[in-house]
């Protein structure tokens, strides 16, 4: 157990690296040369998932806790194994990278609002919800901050020597990802409910992230950006910081039930997004896509 401990964190921050090889400074000049994207992004998560989770929880008919349990999981950061997913899709990783750390610092203030009033709605009881800001901060330097640098310091260094071996590292990437994400799910202390239940609430997990996309892709349509951005758009709605609502949930308000959506989405709502975006990548190297077909 301890080795796993200490070999999840080392693989996350080398796959960050490999991120950062794929990033150059002028790309988020372009990101940030249209603020209104990350703004409207970002405040998109902030109001749009908590209301889809009401909606997606009163539809099916599920319990108060597990709807509590949810808007803590909507009201988190985006993950930052997101910026891997847009790497390995070919999508606007700048642009993925921004709204992850941008999420993350205002996380600090509207994690305990949003969670604060989802308890409310679905339990009808006052939460005091304390966001650990140490982890929180810890989570951006040590796994977004530093190894992104590191990897666009090594890509700076050994220029145009980097596209000849990205490719073939985020196909190791796709691996390692899918790896991680069933030994996380084998070996995971989350509870879960069980029977009729359990299906509903893989239902619910699996309709959830479904709706999170299809608000991400919208989103970002009605903006009128690129394919590459949307698809970044979709990932960063769905690809929420699981780790993260588990100890908000455990930690904070002391109610392991609490953990039960985020059980149930990291084994629903995590691998559909990870599928998607090997699909995307997949397609993107296809032949037949990088010809110039388009109109």
């Amino acid at each position: 157990m301890d080795t796993t401990q200490l070999l999840g964190p080392l693989v996350l921050f080398l796959l960050m690296v490999i991120v950062g090889l794929q990033l150059t400074p002028p790309d988020f000049r372009r990101v940030l040369a249209s603020p209104r994207v990350i703004v409207i992004g970002t405040l998109g998560q902030i109001v749009l998932l908590p209301l889809m989770t009401w909606a997606v929880i009163s539809l099916l008919g599920l319990s108060p806790i597990f709807g509590a349990g949810a808007v803590i999981l909507a009201a988190s950061p985006g993950a930052g194994m997101s910026n891997v997913m847009a790497a390995v899709a070919g999508a606007h990783v700048a642009l993925s990278v921004t709204m992850t750390a941008v999420s993350s610092v205002l996380a600090v203030f509207t994690l305990p609002a949003l969670t604060a009033v989802g308890m409310r709605v679905f339990v009808g009881e006052a939460a005091d919800v304390d966001v650990p800001i140490g982890y929180l901060m810890s989570q951006m330097a040590l796994f977004l901050l530093l190894p992104i640098g590191l990897g666009m310091l090594m890509r700076a260094w050994l220029g145009d020597a980097t596209r000849r071996f990205v490719p073939w590292i985020n196909r190791v990437a796709v691996l390692v990802i899918i790896a991680l994400t069933l030994s996380s799910a084998s070996g995971s202390q989350t509870p879960l409910p069980t029977g009729s239940e359990l299906t509903r609430a893989l239902a619910a997990g699996s309709l959830w992230t479904a709706s999170a996309m299809g608000i991400g892709w919208g989103l970002a349509s009605l903006l009128r950006l690129d394919a590459d951005d949307r698809f970044t758009f979709l990932i960063e709605f769905s690809a929420r910081n699981v780790a993260l609502a588990f100890i908000v949930a455990v930690s904070s308000l002391g109610r392991l039930d609490l953990g039960f959506f985020s059980g149930v989405y990291a084994l629903t709502g995590f691998p559909a997004a990870i599928v998607l975006a090997v699909a995307r990548g997949r397609l993107r190297a296809s032949p037949d896509l990088t010809a110039p077909s388009e109109e």
